[in-house]
Parts: C-alpha cells; sequence; structure tokens
C-alpha cells in the first residue's frame, strides 16, 4: 500500500482518507498508485475543464502537462507571488506545449492587463 503524503493538495487527512472523508485507493486510480502522479492529473483534469468552459482551445495532453511541470517545479507550484503557474505566451492562443510556459505568479499578474484587451 502507497502511503499518502499528508502535503498533498488534494489529500489532507492523516487517517489516509481525503477531504470528504472517503478511503483512498490507490490501486484504483488511472494515473497509477503514486500519490505526486495522481495530484498532477487531478491538477491537469481541473486545468483543462477550466480551459472548456471558458471556450478556450485546449491540446495539452497529460504527457505534456508532466513535461511542462516537471518534480522541481511542481512542488513550487502555488497562489503566492514566487510560486509557479502556467501561462500561455500568446494570450489570443491555445493551450500546447508550443504556447504555455511555467512563470512565477507575479510574472503572470504583471500581464494582467493583456487579458482584459481580448473582451
Amino acid at each position: 500500500m502507497v502511503s499518502i503524503n499528508t502535503n498533498m493538495k488534494y489529500y489532507k487527512n492523516r487517517d489516509g482518507s481525503n477531504t470528504l472523508g472517503r478511503k483512498v485507493k490507490p490501486e484504483t486510480w488511472i494515473s497509477g498508485d503514486c500519490p505526486i502522479v495522481h495530484d498532477k492529473y487531478y491538477a491537469w483534469l481541473k486545468h483543462r475543464a477550466q480551459a472548456r468552459y471558458r471556450g478556450e482551445d485546449y491540446h495539452l495532453s497529460f504527457e505534456d502537462w508532466c513535461e511542462l511541470w516537471s518534480p522541481s517545479k511542481w512542488s513550487k507550484r502555488g497562489r503566492k507571488a514566487d510560486s509557479l503557474v502556467l501561462q500561455r505566451q500568446r494570450i489570443d492562443g491555445e493551450w500546447s506545449l508550443d504556447n504555455c510556459e511555467v512563470v512565477t505568479r507575479l510574472e503572470q499578474l504583471r500581464r494582467q492587463r493583456e487579458y482584459k484587451h481580448l473582451d
């Protein structure tokens, strides 16, 4: 059985249950039994769903996502100014491997005016 790291974003309880109180079953995960890969897979699903909701073209496969988010970058992902986020290089372009980059949140926030001009 794989031990669940309590620092994972989606699995916070020390007893091996997720935040909804359900038991975590790594052997049933599509992404495999590694909690870090599963966390990346879940984040990719959420990212893809949000892009589709906004009507943006999305061509990042899970493998592309893992290529962009190396283990060293993944551990620095977050919402603080010095944390890392994923952004498109060309704002009006699609979400694809050649148009995405991992930057600090501060760098992304500096580009907010460009997003407002798209409306």
